[in-house]
């Protein structure tokens, strides 16, 4: 049997029901506003940082001083004969434009300062005149790379430029670039900077802001030689860094089995000419047994490690019984 529902629990099923409704109406209503001003948040946000990165893309070029050699595009509103006009700035650092009469001196001004000397000048014949001024080659001020870069180069300074960004627009280190770099400076005195490599890249204050005229050098890494055949694979070796005796020889491969370990030839030049050459005979012996005599290599140091006369008869034997000597040999051995 169906029991009929109460008159008050049907009123209270559809007051829970509209209530239901209402609330995700206001839900959904709510969600849809809350959408709506992230989304606006976010578009302002993104209109900032636009904003921003467009402010930084141009704040280089804000402070450059135009000079001679340099390419400006001028205009000026409603005048069709000054629209887009390329001038070249002449080695006086002045420029000629149609309706003025004299050369107008603009080395050494900004873009700013510039447009507002043409605005003046233009105010004799022209009412409110609108100027613009855009630097459309740069050729004033540059900077110098030479050295061991993939690319050396000169580069036109029209932007904010760092000694890593110089670097890496030349290509980047060739493989024989030694471990520091020479910055000189010929404005407003010469002088040279030595920076460590590895100093440039943990203190972020050495990279520092180029000026016009600043030329990087990159020197070559010193050469140290590891020959004789008393080592595994002789060659020479770039020094990028200091390095001693122990590991030097081991670039070379190590010693041989017929090493002579007590007569180690150390060859020391005053450079890459060989000239005024020294030689000191090194028992490495001492070395393995107190690692405080180990020697510091310098560059174009020459490293010659003998085998002992036991090893080189060994090895004249081999060679003579692969030239085809052996019945000589035999004879010379039992006779």
């Amino acid at each position: 049997m169906r029991v009929a529902a109460h008159p008050h629990q049907t009123d209270c099923a559809s007051v829970l029901d509209l209530t239901a409704m209402t609330y995700r109406k206001h839900f959904f209503f709510t969600f849809l506003l809350s959408c709506v001003f992230l989304l606006m948040g976010a578009s302002a946000v993104f209109a900032q940082q636009d904003q921003t990165l467009a402010n930084g893309t141009n704040s280089g070029n804000r402070d450059y001083r135009i000079g001679p050699g340099d390419v400006l595009s001028i205009t000026v509103a409603g005048e069709p004969d000054l629209k887009g006009t390329k001038v070249k700035v002449s080695q006086e650092g002045t420029i000629e434009l149609l309706y003025i009469e004299k050369s107008v001196k603009v080395a050494g001004l900004t873009e700013q300062q510039a447009t507002e000397l043409l605005r003046k000048e233009f105010t004799v014949i022209l009412k409110e005149p609108q100027v613009t001024i855009f630097i459309e080659e740069y050729h004033a001020q540059v900077v110098s790379i030479a050295g061991a870069v993939n690319k050396p180069k000169q580069v036109s300074l029209n932007r904010e430029m760092r000694i890593y960004d110089l670097i890496s627009d030349a290509g980047g280190l060739t493989d024989k670039a030694g471990n520091v770099i020479q910055l000189v400076r010929f404005r407003p005195t010469e002088s040279m900077e030595i920076i460590n490599l590895n100093d440039l890249i943990r203190k972020p204050e050495l990279n520092r802001l180029l000026r016009d005229g600043d030329l990087i050098n990159v020197p070559e890494a010193g050469i140290i030689y590891v020959t004789g055949n008393g080592v595994s694979k002789p060659g020479a070796f770039p020094l990028k860094e200091p390095i001693k005796l122990t590991a030097a020889i081991a670039l070379a491969g190590g010693f041989t089995q017929d090493a002579k370990k007590k007569e180690v030839h150390l060859v020391r030049s005053n450079g890459a000419d060989q000239s005024a050459a020294t030689e000191t005979i090194i028992n490495y012996a001492e070395i393995e047994k107190d690692a405080g005599k180990d020697i510091v290599l310098k560059p174009y140091d020459v490293v010659m490690i003998p085998e002992s006369n036991r090893g080189k008869q060994t090895r004249s034997l081999i060679q003579a019984f692969a030239g085809g000597l052996s019945s000589a040999l035999g004879w010379g051995i039992f006779r």
